[in-house]
């Protein structure tokens, strides 16, 4: 050991409640907004991970550990197609901008980054019983910001399957989102039995590439995606939520007599709610 890291123990070891060169190693992981990254931030509601990785699919395992191996973007391997382009594709900036997937994961990298400077003490959720003329969010006791993303394809249940991958660009907008300090959380109708598939999916497809995001799945054949969420809130403050469909922000768009009631709440997208193609 040098004497530069010896006498940085010893002048960590003088601090209150650190002890010793094994603070030192932890220090960073304490520090700011890390702390929340790498599925830190626990919350009630999600539904536990099995100790062993699903054996989903022994072939895509095999592909990762390649990709690791080539220092390939995690899940890069999965979305190469060959194509008949002439041309080649619009810049970036264009291509995020029609992109709703990164106008998403702007939007929430930036409400996050802000949050960090103080909690506006408001989700993007609405509060039970909220007249649609006059909607009210629900407040956040929490201090730690996240955003939901909902895997389920419209009404149909998420079907984790091997083979499945991410859209384009969108595990480096969700990385965006956890380094400025938010907690990624999916959600899903499917039974909590299945957890160890879908964490296996989305670990394998580099959305949650190392296996930590939170996940919401049904505790019971009850159980509903709004109570989900609701408790998720009492944990984090949801400050973004992604779905295909507007019943995946608040399960009062699925009773309405006439859908067109609920424009009223359009002002919402784009602004807080998103409504994208599945992410896989």
């Amino acid at each position: 050991m040098n004497r530069t890291l010896l006498q940085t123990c010893a002048a960590l070891a003088l601090l209150p409640l650190i002890s010793g060169c094994v603070a030192f190693a932890a220090l960073p992981v304490l520090a700011g907004s890390a702390m929340f990254a790498g599925g830190n931030v626990k919350i009630r509601s999600a539904t536990q991970r099995p100790k062993q990785a699903s054996a989903l699919a022994p072939a895509a395992s095999a592909r990762l550990a390649v990709e690791r191996t080539a220092g390939m973007p995690v899940g890069a391997g999965s979305g190469a197609v060959l194509t008949t382009l002439t041309a080649l594709p619009p810049p970036d900036a264009v291509r995020d901008a029609a992109d709703p997937w990164q106008r998403f994961a702007a939007y929430a990298a930036d409400r996050a980054a802000r949050f960090a400077d103080g909690p506006d003490g408001r989700s993007v959720l609405l509060q039970r019983g909220t007249q649609l003329e006059l909607p009210r969010m629900q407040d956040c006791a929490a201090k730690v910001p996240a955003v939901v993303i909902d895997l389920d394809a419209g009404t149909d249940f998420f079907a984790p399957r091997q083979g499945l991958s991410a859209r384009p660009g969108l595990a480096e907008g969700l990385a965006k989102i956890r380094a400025a300090g938010a907690a990624v959380v999916w959600v899903t109708a499917l039974p909590a039995a299945r957890v160890g598939e879908v964490a296996e999916v989305l670990r394998l497809s580099g959305l949650d590439p190392e296996g930590a995001d939170p996940l919401l799945l049904a505790r019971s054949g009850e159980d509903r995606k709004q109570v989900l969420r609701d408790e998720a809130n009492k944990d984090v403050c949801v400050i973004a939520i992604a779905g295909d469909r507007k019943g995946d922000f608040d399960e009062l768009f699925d009773y309405l007599r006439d859908p067109r009631s609920g424009d009223s709440l359009d002002f919402m997208l784009g602004a807080g709610w998103f409504i994208v193609p599945p992410p896989l």
